[in-house]
Parts: C-alpha cells; structure tokens; sequence
C-alpha cells in the first residue's frame, strides 16, 4: 500500500470498459466516484475500448440526462477523465471531439496514476 503524508489526498483509479448504451454501470460507477469525491479522494477514470465514446461530445449529447449530469457532476467535484489514446484513435476521436474536462491521454499515464493510487477498480 502506498504511503501518504497528512498533506496528500489518497488516490482512486478508475478503469472503465463500459459501452455508452450500458446507462446502469455507468450511472452506479459515476456515483461510486461522487462518493470518493465527498470523501475527498483524488480519482481518475480511465476510458478504454468503447468506454471512451462516452467522452466524445457527439455520443454525449445524446445519452441519458441522468448520466450527462453525473458526469459533469464528477467533473465539478474535480474528477479527472482520461480517454485512452489508442481507443481514440479506433473510434476516430479527435481532442476537439472530447467533452469539455476530459483529456486524451495514453495508457502509460494511466499506469502512472494506478501506480500510485491506493485503490484502483475496473469497469466493464
């Protein structure tokens, strides 16, 4: 387990598979990573595979109300969102396709992060 000073948040990751249409996972691990947020945990979800059309502005505008707000909820309480590089590229997901507060980023940054995190859970 990873050590922490007073000073330093503990960290959560997040590594989700979820296809966009699955709107029960999805909307259960938003709500798992809101309560990490209360708790005052740095949290990082990591989108892979068809999870990361759940960041592309154009698949998010059409999905549930419920799961919009609960994203840009988790993002408000200052949730980072990864979309993995390569499963952009798959999808053909440009940066300027991503919803505003998500970022792409490569699976090294992720493994940086899990590395470090003193919890990291998997979604799919």
């Amino acid at each position: 387990m990873t050590e922490h000073n007073e000073d330093q948040k503990k960290k959560i990751a997040f590594f989700s598979t979820i296809a966009p249409g699955d709107t029960a996972r999805i909307e259960t691990m938003l709500g798992y990573a809101r309560a990490a947020a209360a708790m005052d945990y740095e949290i990082l979800i990591f989108y892979a595979l068809d999870s990361a059309l759940v960041a592309k502005r154009q698949i998010f505008e059409k999905m549930d109300f419920k799961i919009r707000n609960g994203i840009n909820d988790c993002l408000a309480d200052g949730v980072m969102m990864h979309v993995c590089s390569a499963s952009a590229q798959t999808f053909g997901i440009a940066e300027s396709d991503v919803i505003e507060g998500a970022e792409i980023g490569g699976i090294a940054s992720f493994y940086l992060y899990a590395e470090n995190a003193d919890i990291v859970l998997s979604w799919s």
